[in-house]
């Protein structure tokens, strides 16, 4: 079967580029939705959508194109986007793929430093930046000597950061020379078509370099080529994954290669974007009541997301559950019914004439849940990016809410593995993509991967990259797992993140934290036991959440006093530790923890801009703390 065979993806598979394929999309359905964007900011009312059509986007693209190769950039220039995901970041990353460039892609909750040693490592002297909060970066990046940190054989430096070219998504002080992007759309002089695609780029040609979270070290630049994300999107549209004519909502940050994915499927593709609006013109921070506004109102049938983002449903659905009101009461019977039902189901058990009864009478509700959650349209939510957890993936199953979990890496660009919407298993992340060859080494249980989107290497390091891609080819992902008969996938844990005991038992921390944020006042949960005769915890706190349920038993918090001291918290942690140690071995039972006053943050350095754990700054951070519970 080819991709014309079923009409899903015209004009990709026999595309040499992202440029080329792109343009014949928009010469061949120019009145076609490419993405539609929610435009209301600050609106207490409904959301304006509108739309962008290849028709009425390619002269925006063709003009950035044009400004673009007048500032010098062609093939294998790299350009820098620091930018939350909305659709000028579209524009110019389809500009820059018109002429052959690299599009670097940097968090805009990155530091300046962090996004100083992006731009440095990658030579990107041309940027695109979305606000005055990047600005700032800049400018700071314009008057200081960044630092370098130390990489394979390169000692630590210092150096100042070139900055050529400026375009602003937003209006800037105009000290920084900034051009807003919206003057070069309205510049009449730029052609409205675009410049001939280089002849010399085809799949083999660098398209992006995509920096790693870097949960061990300094990020690592990835390099992307056409064939590689060329490659993935033909098999993500083989898969069945993201529904063909329908709407893909776009809230991941674009500088993560699971959200790439999502862009190109939704501009190379009969699929289209849905991006949520700009709450703030002046800050790149997402403020998440407005996304699940626009998510809610989007229209979208496929919504892919972090795990953390179910996390946080599941807790908030559960915590209304259990409140007091006639429809707190309601909502907590529909879910407990459909838990039970869901259960018994999966043990083979034929459900009482009552049970059916009760179960087909809720299901108003259920359908409700999920309208309100994810919209009128919604089919199914596809969850990468880390590893979900399979509780929380039951319990929107009981509810008759389907979320795919999928697999991939920054270095296979991206995914690799991926549940379908009619072929799932529940603590898999699905079989593999058409083309993906899948190995567990025998020594250590580690998955290799091999295929058309598995990337080639790091940029600037040779010794990472020896050590990363073997002489066969094979990517050493750095994850431990098998696969079963069918050829479903089981992620255990990371290699370097199993915590290994005195006592040389293994366990991977990752499924134990999710056990404890499924409680509603759990924010994050740490793991620590490595070498240690027995397993201790850290946990930090929803403070809205734990007030409110405080409230609701008459007990009120002083201002400034400390939730972590509060005999109620404690005791609410305790029982959580409680409950989950009758579901755990004796060797993996939580025997001491310790609340936390401060959350794990992008902004204090402890989660990655992907919301990981940064186990090593977690640890050296709090090694007081963690020592005093042995």
């Amino acid at each position: 079967m080819t991709l014309s065979d079923v009409g899903q993806f015209n004009n990709v598979s026999g595309g040499s580029s992202l440029g080329e394929a792109f343009w014949a999309r928009a010469r061949s359905r120019p009145d076609e939705p490419l993405l539609r964007y929610a435009c209301a900011p600050h609106s207490e009312g409904t959301r304006v959508w509108q739309t962008e059509t290849y028709r009425t986007a390619s002269p925006i693209v063709a003009k950035l194109a044009h400004f673009l190769k007048a500032q010098g950039v062609g093939p294998g220039v790299p350009v820098a986007i620091i930018s939350q995901s909305r659709r000028e970041w579209i524009f110019a990353d389809l500009a820059i793929q018109t002429l052959g460039a690299i599009t670097v892609s940097v968090y805009p909750s990155q530091q300046a430093i962090d996004a100083g040693f992006i731009l440095h490592d990658s030579g990107a002297r041309i940027v695109f930046i979305e606000n005055a909060e990047q600005a700032a970066k800049i400018a700071w990046l314009r008057e200081s000597d960044c630092p370098i940190p130390e990489r394979d054989d390169k000692p630590a430096s210092r150096a100042r950061v070139p900055v050529d070219t400026i375009i602003s998504f937003e209006r800037v002080e105009s000290v920084l020379g900034a051009t807003l992007l919206s003057e070069i759309v309205e510049n009449d002089r730029l052609p409205s078509t675009p410049p001939p695609i280089p002849p010399e780029v085809g799949r083999s040609s660098v398209a992006s370099y995509v920096y790693t979270s870097g949960t061990t070290g300094p990020p690592k630049g990835v390099v992307q080529s056409h064939g590689n994300h060329l490659a993935n999107v033909e098999q993500a549209a083989k898969s069945g994954v993201f529904a063909m004519d329908g709407s893909l909502f776009l809230y991941l940050p674009l500088a993560h290669s699971f959200a790439r994915l999502v862009h190109y499927a939704g501009c190379l593709t009969s699929s289209h974007l849905a991006i949520p609006t700009i709450a703030d013109t002046r800050s790149s921070r997402i403020d998440l009541s407005s996304v699940a506004k626009d998510l809610r109102d989007s229209e979208s049938t496929v919504v892919p997301s972090v795990p953390r983002l179910f996390e946080k449903m599941a807790a908030a659905l559960q915590a209304r559950g259990s409140g007091k009101t006639l429809q707190q009461k309601l909502l907590g019977l529909c879910i407990s019914n459909a838990q039970k039902t869901y259960e018994r189901r999966a043990r083979g058990e034929r459900l009482a004439i009552l049970d059916r009864i009760v179960f087909d009478g809720l299901k108003p509700i259920r359908a409700k849940i999920k309208r309100e959650l994810f919209g009128a349209k919604f089919n199914h939510a596809v969850s990468g990016g880390a590893k979900l957890d399979p509780g929380v993936n039951k319990f929107f199953d009981a509810l008759e809410i389907t979320i795919c979990e999928g697999y991939g890496l920054t270095e296979t660009c991206v995914a690799t593995h991926v549940n379908r919407p009619n072929q799932r298993r529940i603590g898999s992340v699905g079989p593999a993509f058409e083309a993906v060859e899948t190995s567990i080494s025998a020594d250590d249980g580690e998955i290799l991967l091999r295929g058309p989107n598995v990337t080639g290497g790091y940029l600037n390091r040779p010794q990472a990259t020896r050590e990363a891609w073997d002489s066969e080819g094979w990517f050493h992902t750095g994850d431990v797992g098998w696969v079963d008969d069918d050829g479903f996938l089981f992620i255990t844990d990371r290699k370097k993140e199993l915590v290994i005991t005195a006592g040389g038992k293994k366990i991977p921390p990752t499924a134990l934290e999710g056990l404890f944020k499924r409680n509603s006042f759990i924010s994050n949960a740490f793991l620590y036991g490595d070498g240690k005769p027995y397993c201790v915890m850290l946990f930090t706190l929803n403070e809205t959440e734990i007030k409110s349920l405080l409230n609701n038993v008459g007990i009120r918090v002083e201002p400034g006093q400390k939730l972590s001291e509060l005999s109620a918290v404690i005791g609410m942690v305790q029982d959580a530790v409680s409950k989950a140690n009758t579901e755990l071995a004796s060797f993996e039972s939580i025997k001491h923890f310790r609340i936390l006053d401060e959350d794990f943050s992008v902004d204090n350095g402890l989660l990655t801009p992907t919301l990981k754990l940064r186990r090593k700054q977690i640890t050296a951070r709090y090694l007081t703390v963690l020592s005093s519970l042995y």
